[in-house]
């Protein structure tokens, strides 16, 4: 309306006479000191001051300060800082940081400061940060930082590129490039040096986590993993424990014979002495495996399992303790025997002493226990395994086997309830009974034995078995088709069929792979069908087919005989002396001492027995008997002979006796005696011959008799 423009007119004009007189009372007053304007830096800004203090608060305590040399505003309503610093000074847990930079800026609404040139985190603690450029977000607490990065706190330091810093939780973390070191302690040990895609410090939970091909240098020791989680003493300079993931391996440069030198694992986890240098523990998991060192110039041993859990000594190398589960297998690398070795089974328990390391090693489960080496090939299988080790874990000293023990190698095969094995002898002592295996078992290329205790030396084999000895000869086995040769060199004595085993029982047997002997001993039996051989020991050579035995002997033997119509008959033979010799080259079963053999063709007693058998082996060819007294006697059809030596001969059926003199008693009780007597048996006809040297003559006899 007209009368409001008035209005507005009238006030503007009472403003300007307002402002006109200030101006002349303040220009009567110009007599006062004039402050100097101040020199702005950059004519862009809008406000510009020399210095300030920006101030937040957060549950009743100060969560953030900006602090500040200069300040200029813009018109979009960011800030630049010159001479920057934030802080905290309390966060309700007794910590502080500072952030300081050369310069900085404010964000729209002051939530983010960026700073540049020598940026700068110091924890009350001492911790130290430094990098180019980084900034800081008020909204989540974190500090940021892209370029490169290094840190310091005490013994421990590091650099990297990228960094983020929550001050919320006190995290620092190493985006990329990340390196830490430890230093060493006054005596130069303890350090260590870590490389890896990130590192994040938790430090309220003293932990620094790397991540992506981490790589850690400890004086001798070089440890590789995907990820390593190293868990810090209170004051950070010390590791107390390292969690390694993801294909974790540590070798080292060298290690004394005993001592561990290498481990590594899917997941690994090291615990130190407190002074945080010696190894004292190590749990390893998923590919488990740990190398031991070997003598100088000699490969190291290794274990392998689903889990492993080890102890150290106190020189932080020595195992005195190790447990392992799940596909365990130990290898020992060739000794001077040249023989490499492995055990497998489902678990192991080992342990030992500071001074020797481990000494003993419990394997159980479904255990394998394999030898190989250009010369040998053994394989032994069991339920359970222990084994004594010599000092710095070189080889075994002995090995216990219990539980269905099974020992084979190409010359051998046994079984028993539990087997002692004398490792550099190659010596096994197999004992015991259980249900499954009731005595122990042997068996080779020539025989098999079973008896109540069996020890064996693999060389030969030879062997030495006690106790209700029961054994078996077989006979070789057919040719193979391919080469046209037996599979076996056994020979069984002709004097037997070729088709069927010889069996033998007696108190203990010894025998001799490398000669093919076998001798047993004490009430010894050897038979096959009806022919058998008594004795107090018996023996057998498999390889000559000879036989022999002594002491008390008896004999049965089962031979082709004509009857009297010419036709082969099957006859028994006894026969008793104190020794008794089959030569199967010969054919010749030859018996020594107070010798007696009964047979259908009469009864013979003398000092030596010889009966040539024909090839075949199953049927007399001919015979000699001697005896030096002329106390030789042949009984036969009711008639008794005596002299020093017989013949006989099967193929015209003629005893030929000779002596000093020759006598026989015919059934009248005739007595006739000469140099040498010639019977027919054919014929049943007798000569006697004085052989020009005595006179043959006829005594005596019933009138009765004709």
């Amino acid at each position: 309306m007209r009368w409001q423009r008035s209005a507005r007119i009238v006030m503007a004009m009472v403003a300007v006479a307002v402002c006109v007189a200030v101006g002349l009372t303040l220009k009567r007053r110009g007599q006062a000191a004039s402050v100097a304007p101040l020199v702005r830096t950059d004519p862009r800004a809008v406000v510009e001051s020399t210095g300030g203090t920006s101030m937040r608060f957060k549950s009743g305590h100060e969560d953030v300060r900006v602090e500040y040399q200069r300040q200029l505003t813009y018109e979009d309503g960011t800030t630049k800082l010159m001479g920057v610093k934030v802080s905290t000074d309390d966060r309700g847990d007794g910590r502080s940081f500072v952030v300081t930079g050369k310069e900085g800026d404010v964000g729209k609404g002051e939530s983010v400061v960026n700073l540049s040139g020598d940026v700068t985190l110091v924890e009350k603690d001492g911790f130290t940060a430094r990098t180019d450029r980084a900034s800081y977000n008020n909204t989540d607490g974190v500090v940021r930082a892209s370029g490169p990065i290094d840190f310091l706190h005490g013994k421990l330091s590091g650099s990297g590129h990228g960094m983020t810093y929550d001050k919320n939780t006190d995290t620092l973390t190493i985006l990329d490039q990340a390196i830490v070191h430890i230093a060493a302690d006054a005596k130069g040990s303890g350090g260590s040096d870590v490389t890896a895609g990130s590192a994040t410090f938790a430090r309220r939970e003293k932990i620094v986590r790397f991540d992506r091909m981490v790589k850690i240098v400890r004086e001798a020791q070089v440890i590789t993993a995907d990820t390593g989680i190293a868990h810090l003493t209170a004051n950070e300079e010390r590791v107390e424990s390292l969690e390694l993931h993801g294909n974790a391996k540590i070798a080292g440069a060298t290690a004394s014979a005993g001592a561990l030198k290498g481990l590594g694992g899917q997941h690994v986890t090291l615990t130190y002495a407190p002074d945080g240098q010696a190894l004292q523990h190590a749990v390893l998991g998923g590919d488990a495996s740990i190398e031991i060192a070997g003598e100088t110039g000699k490969a190291a041993r290794q274990i392998s399992a689903g889990t492993i859990d080890i102890t150290l000594a106190a020189d932080g190398s020595t195992p005195t303790g190790l447990i392992a589960r799940d596909a365990v297998q130990l290898s020992l690398p060739p000794e001077t025997e040249g023989i490499a070795r492995t055990i497998k089974a489902a678990a192991l328990d080992a342990d030992g002493d500071p001074g020797q390391g481990l000494t003993k090693a419990r394997f159980t489960g479904n255990v394998d226990y394999r030898e190989k080496s250009a010369t040998v090939d053994r394989d032994a299988r069991s339920a359970r395994l222990e084994v004594g080790l010599k000092a710095g874990f070189s080889a075994f000293d002995q090995a216990a086997f219990s539980g269905g023990v099974r020992f084979a190698d190409p010359k051998f095969f046994g079984t028993a309830a539990a087997v002692k094995y004398v490792v550099e002898a190659g010596a096994l002592d197999m004992t015991g009974t259980e249900p499954a295996i009731p005595v122990p078992h042997v068996s080779t290329d020539q025989l098999t034995v079973d008896a109540t205790r069996i020890e064996v030396v693999l060389g030969g084999p030879t062997m030495h078995a006690t106790g209700n000895v029961k054994s078996v000869v077989d006979p070789p086995k057919k040719a193979e088709k391919s080469t046209g040769q037996a599979s076996s060199d056994t020979k069984i004595p002709s004097m037997l069929k070729q088709d069927q085993p010889v069996k033998v029982t007696a108190a203990s047997l010894r025998y001799d792979g490398t000669t093919s002997k076998a001798t047993y001993d004490g009430m010894a039996q050897l038979w096959q069908g009806d022919t058998s051989i008594k004795g107090d020991v018996v023996g057998i050579d498999s390889r000559t087919g000879d036989l022999w035995a002594s002491g008390s002997v008896v004999t049965t033997m089962v031979l082709d005989q004509m009857d009297k119509d010419k036709k082969k008959e099957r006859v028994r033979n006894m026969g008793a002396s104190k020794e008794f010799k089959y030569e199967d080259a010969r054919h010749l079963a030859t018996y020594t001492g107070d010798v007696h053999l009964n047979g259908p063709s009469g009864d013979i007693i003398t000092e030596k027995f010889e009966a040539y058998l024909k090839p075949s082996g199953d049927e007399l060819e001919r015979a000699e008997a001697h005896d030096t007294t002329n106390s030789l006697t042949l009984r036969e059809q009711g008639r008794k002979t005596t002299g020093t030596h017989l013949t006989y001969t099967s193929s015209d059926e003629i005893y030929v006796v000779t002596g000093l003199p020759v006598a026989i008693v015919d059934q009248c009780g005739r007595e006739t005696k000469g140099r040498t007597l010639t019977f027919h048996k054919a014929t049943d006809t007798i000569q006697v011959d004085g052989n020009d040297r005595a006179r043959t003559q006829t005594v005596g006899g019933s009138d009765k008799c004709q």
